[in-house]
């Protein structure tokens, strides 16, 4: 039954919003702390200052078009598996900041909805890849990144 449906490129558009919302709040200077600072409720002022909310604000459109082009080629092995990267890179962040940069801590909403989301997504993608990716690609393979058209029945450049 849950072989046919395609959930997968839903719940990426789905985090894809949460990003853009976040990277709107980062960039709006009266909203613009209040997404790290949720997240980061242990760091020092100095260290949630304008220049660290932007930059947040652009990790957060980078994960956006990421998930958005996931979705749209959940069965291309190379978008899914730079969306299965982002959500470990997610992951290997937030268990860094709470374990050894000890930034984050305790039990606030908005830092266990985005770790669980991370590993949630990660675990998700790692387990369904192959209802998705089309057959024959490895989950390290990085050749269609660069070999595109190989297999296709053409190639670019002169022939």
């Amino acid at each position: 039954m849950f072989e046919t449906w395609e959930v997968l490129p839903y719940a990426l558009y789905l985090t894809a919003s949460i990003s853009a919302l976040r990277a709107f709040q980062a960039y709006v200077p009266s909203l613009q702390n209040r997404p790290m600072r949720i997240l980061y409720s242990k760091a020092p002022s100095a260290e949630t200052s304008a220049l660290a909310a932007r930059q947040f604000g652009s990790w957060n459109l980078l994960v956006m078009v990421v998930q958005i082009n996931a979705g749209n080629n959940i069965h291309h092995s190379g978008a899914y598996n730079v969306a299965l990267w982002s959500f470990a890179i997610q992951v290997v962040h937030f268990l860094f900041e709470r374990i050894a940069c000890g930034t984050v801590g305790g039990r606030e909403r908005g830092l266990l909805a985005a770790e669980i989301l991370a590993f949630i997504g990660f675990l998700w993608m790692m387990v369904q890849r192959e209802s998705y990716v089309d057959a024959g690609g490895e989950i390290y393979n990085l050749n269609s990144l660069w070999h595109p058209y190989e297999g296709q029945g053409f190639a670019p450049g002169p022939h």
